[in-house]
C-alpha cells in the first residue's frame, strides 16, 4: 500500500523510530517540509454562510485542517471526504473531532452576485455554490470556512501554505489554484500536533490522533506560539 509522508511535532513523545517510519512517503511532493512546530496559530474566518469564526471554534477537540478551494478539481476532492470521514470515527470512538476545509479563494462573500461577462472573475457566485455543494456532500460532516483577503493571507503564512493563481483547468472557470496539500492534525490546545498530505486515509489519520491523544508531551513554549501568531497576522 502507498503511504503518505507524515510529520509529528517535537513535543510529543514519540519514538525516532517511529516518526522516521511515518515520514517515508512513496509519493514526494515538491513543497518544502516546515517542522510542525513552527505552523499555526492564526485562526480568524468566516463561514460558508458568512459567519465570523475565531479560535474558540478549534479548542477541545482534535481537528483536520485543510487549505483549498472548493471548485477545485484535483487534490481538494481527495482530500475533503478523507478528513471527514477521519473525524466522523474518530467521533464514534468517543472523541471530539472534526473537519475544517478552508477555502483559499479570495473572493468576496456577502450576499450572491450574478456573474457577467466583463467582471466574471470578481463575482462570487461560483465560490458560494461551490462551497455550499461540499459541504452537502459531506452531510454534515465538514465545516466550510473562508474568509477576506487579509485573513486568507495572514491563515496561509501562519500555516505556510503554498498558493498560486493559474489559467483555469479543465471543468473550472476563470482560474485555478495551485496550491500546497497539508492536512494539519490540531490539538485540542490549537496547536499543531502534525500534518500528512492529501492522499493519506482515513484510517491513518484515526490512529494517530489516537496515539497522539494518549501520549505524553513536553511543555509548550507559549512564546514562542505568540511569536508565529504575530508573523502569521502581519502575512510575513
Amino acid at each position: 500500500m502507498s503511504q503518505t509522508a507524515i510529520r509529528l511535532s517535537e513535543t510529543y513523545a514519540i519514538a525516532q523510530t517511529q516518526r522516521n517510519a511515518l515520514a517515508k512517503a512513496s509519493h514526494v511532493f515538491g513543497h518544502e517540509q516546515p517542522s510542525p512546530d513552527e505552523l499555526g496559530g492564526y485562526f480568524e474566518f468566516s463561514d460558508w454562510r458568512d459567519k465570523p469564526v475565531d479560535v474558540a471554534n478549534f479548542l477541545g477537540r482534535w481537528t483536520f485542517l485543510y487549505f483549498g478551494y472548493s471548485r477545485c478539481q484535483g487534490s481538494c476532492r481527495m482530500a475533503a471526504p478523507m478528513i471527514a470521514n477521519a473525524a466522523r470515527l474518530l467521533r464514534e470512538q468517543g472523541f471530539a473531532a472534526k473537519a475544517t476545509f478552508v477555502d483559499i479563494e479570495s473572493t468576496p462573500m456577502g450576499a450572491p452576485e450574478m456573474i457577467n461577462a466583463k467582471h466574471g472573475h470578481g463575482k462570487n457566485w461560483p465560490k458560494r455554490f461551490a462551497m455550499a455543494e461540499l459541504y452537502a456532500g459531506q452531510a454534515g460532516n465538514l465545516e466550510l470556512l473562508t474568509g477576506n483577503r487579509a485573513q486568507i493571507a495572514k491563515a496561509t503564512a501562519a500555516f505556510h501554505v503554498l498558493r498560486e493563481h493559474v489559467p483555469p483547468r479543465p471543468d473550472e472557470k476563470d482560474m485555478s489554484i495551485n496550491h500546497s496539500s497539508l492536512v494539519y492534525i490540531i490539538g485540542p490546545d490549537t496547536l499543531v500536533a502534525g500534518y500528512g498530505y492529501h492522499d493519506a486515509s482515513s484510517e491513518v489519520l484515526v490512529d494517530l490522533v489516537k496515539q497522539l491523544d494518549g501520549a505524553k508531551r513536553k511543555k509548550v513554549d507559549l512564546t514562542a506560539v505568540r511569536r508565529r501568531y504575530v508573523r502569521g497576522a502581519c502575512g510575513e
